[in-house]
């Protein structure tokens, strides 16, 4: 008798033990995976911590995404025994997860995380990052990356102050900057089918996120102004229609801006004239709407997003004029097309102004190779004057 009644009295003791701090951790994190893979945006996003907008952000552009492609395999496992300080949780988390598109085994990746406790529940709040904060930005970066975060603070101020005359516009709020050391968990922090290699990434209202092992002020100067120049963009329209309206913008314009905003951060700078010229020449100088949309341009015209749109954008800039560019880019964002964009802020319908644009290319190409051909012609007189 007095063994089953112990039995009992540990029984309901068991049954009405509170929950511990990492029973509800794993509760939040089993409840974004199950969102997740049953590609429940709002489901996924109900679990993450809106406390911080930029973090929010990035979650609701993640979880768009799955809507899209959502994981085949998502884990979110909990490494270490979770510490609360206050509101506040740390531990370090395994995040397991594989999509269709990817033909390998599944990716891995640990980070240390957070979590924030609010009415009564315990949010997801992602990495827990070392900080560094300068006038309008704050460098969020891993652990062992001091000395590259330093070296972003350094030269912030001239990228700030060139990328903004360029825009003639500032941001309302500090730029955020992530500093990764992993391309894996920079792809998974876009979205989790993300699967090709990148340098950089910026989308409206996220942060500036770079990943390297150690950053040189060379390379943070070309893809901060790079990146910046995406946020000035970003930035034209109000904030609930900003995605919409960016992702209704041709590919090219984004990258051609923002090539154009790194243009003094950059070397070689000449470049996207010789790239052109080159295209043409060879057949291969490619119409607008081969370039026009993130998803559906062929991975060997990347590289033509980038180096033909800054050239572009450089033309309108020198032809028309600086006031006639900065019109005609917002036109685009607050929702015209190309060509009344083009209309409105040129004069010109948009088939003119490539057409003119296409003939500069070919009449600097002609100008080129005669000067070449002549240099060539005074060489070959010297070489036969030599061996006569």
């Amino acid at each position: 008798m007095i063994t089953t009644l112990t039995a009992l009295v540990l029984t309901s003791s068991v049954a009405l033990a509170e929950p511990s701090l990492r029973d509800d951790l794993e509760s939040t994190l089993s409840g974004m995976a199950a969102s997740a893979l049953a590609a429940d945006m709002d489901g996924y996003l109900e679990y993450i911590w809106q406390g911080e907008p930029t973090l929010y952000q990035e979650h609701w552009a993640w979880a768009k995404d799955i809507e899209r492609i959502a994981p085949d395999v998502l884990i979110y496992e909990l490494m270490s025994e979770p510490v609360q300080e206050g509101d506040e949780a740390f531990a370090d988390l395994r995040i397991t997860w594989n999509t269709e598109n990817w033909d390998g085994a599944n990716r891995v990746i640990d980070l240390p995380v957070r979590f924030v406790h609010e009415d009564g529940k315990w949010f997801y709040a992602d990495r827990d990052w070392e900080e560094k904060d300068g006038d309008g930005v704050r460098i969020l970066f891993v652990a062992g990356l001091e000395e590259s975060a330093d070296r972003a603070l350094e030269i912030w101020p001239s990228i700030k102050e060139s990328v903004e005359a360029g825009f003639a516009r500032t941001l309302d709020h500090p730029q955020v900057i992530k500093m990764y050391t992993s391309m894996p968990e920079l792809q998974f922090s876009i979205f989790p089918a993300y699967v090709e290699p990148l340098g950089g990434w910026n989308e409206p209202m996220e942060s500036i996120k770079l990943v390297g092992r150690d950053f040189s002020r060379g390379h943070l100067k070309g893809v901060i102004s790079h990146e910046y120049g995406h946020a000035m963009m970003f930035a034209v329209p109000p904030h609930d229609i900003a995605v919409e309206r960016a992702h209704a913008v041709p590919w090219w314009v984004h990258e051609g801006v923002a090539e154009f905003a790194a243009q003094g951060f950059t070397p070689n700078r000449g470049r996207s004239k010789f790239a052109v010229e080159h295209w043409l020449d060879t057949g291969e100088l490619r119409q607008w709407d081969e370039l026009t949309d993130f998803y559906t341009v062929k991975p060997e015209h990347y590289g033509q997003v980038y180096t033909q749109g800054r050239h572009m954008i450089g033309y309108i800039d020198e032809t028309f004029g600086a006031d006639a560019r900065r019109e005609m880019m917002e036109s685009l964002m607050e929702g015209m097309t190309l060509n009344e964009a083009s209309e409105h802020a040129l004069g010109e319908s948009w088939d003119t102004v490539d057409q003119e644009w296409r003939m500069s290319i070919a009449q600097s190409l002609a100008e080129r190779k005669a000067q070449e051909a002549e240099e060539k012609a005074k060489k070959d007189a010297e070489e036969l004057k030599k061996g006569s």
